[in-house]
């Protein structure tokens, strides 16, 4: 999202007060140093950006925001108030997912739609489309989506897919596999490159990390070789017999939290 807004030159809209969604004592503030030296407080932000076309045509209205700690169907309320005085008509979500997939291969992305219109787009872009029958806890992207199709609003959902062993850390593959499915499905003029190096350097890492273990060596080249002969399959979820997936997660993201505080340094 960051990328959409700064590639777009989006204009800054408005943003959602956080003080009623927000524990600052799990997301805290954030104290940066201006130019001068001067201390601000930044605070977990909520965002809105529009953007219209050079010809003319239908904008987008850009948002970006944490997950909120308290009363979610107020922060969904507030966002879709927001999308409907902008004249939204169809929300489309981008996020991750965790897959049985390895990190040495090309992120697959998936994708939805309650449109059967831009189900047929998102497969015509060449993302794999399969409905979700997940159930059990979901998330705040979910949330808004069910509020918005009581109101009437259209949704897609693009996701993609994450490597489960390598636990939180940001994945820039990821990232630029969504801004290529999205600039498809959108018809936007989005610039990747950026990201070829953060890309490269993290699989670099990635590598060392798993280096450090012949068995783990073993898993992730099984899951090579489970990606290769998938097809047009979706990648299946991890399962509770994975290969140690939980203590992996655990070394791993000990390993590339050294290396980016070593790169720090």
């Amino acid at each position: 999202m960051r990328s959409l807004v700064h590639q777009l030159s989006a204009l800054p809209l408005a943003s959602i007060d956080p003080k009623d969604f927000f524990d600052f004592t799990q997301v805290r503030p954030v104290v940066r140093l201006t130019a001068e030296g001067q201390r601000v407080m930044r605070w977990p932000r909520s965002a809105f950006w529009t953007w219209q076309p050079p010809e003319s045509g239908a904008g987008l209205l850009l948002f970006r925001g944490l997950e909120p700690q308290r009363r979610w169907r107020a922060y969904a309320t507030a966002l879709l108030d927001v999308a409907a005085r902008c004249g939204v008509t169809r929300i489309v979500s981008l996020g991750a997912l965790v897959a049985a997939v390895p990190h040495t291969r090309p992120p697959c992305v998936t994708g939805s739609s309650t449109d059967p219109a831009w189900q047929a787009r998102l497969e015509a872009c060449g993302m794999l489309t399969r409905r979700s029958r997940y159930e059990g806890p979901t998330g705040m992207a979910t949330i808004v989506m069910d509020a918005a199709r009581r109101r009437g609003m259209a949704s897609c959902n693009v996701r993609g897919q994450a490597p489960h062993y390598l636990g939180n850390a940001t994945n820039p593959a990821v990232s630029r596999a969504l801004l290529i499915a999205i600039a498809h499905l959108l018809e936007l003029e989005l610039d990747v490159a950026p990201f070829e190096a953060a890309v490269q350097a993290f699989r670099t890492q990635c590598d060392q990390a798993v280096a450090q273990d012949a068995a783990t060596q073993a898993y992730v080249r099984q899951l090579e070789q489970d990606y290769d002969t998938m097809g047009d399959e979706a990648p299946r979820p991890p399962r509770d017999d994975d290969f140690n997936s939980e203590q992996l997660m655990h070394e791993l993201e000990e390993f590339l939290r050294q290396e980016r505080e070593g790169d720090a340094e």
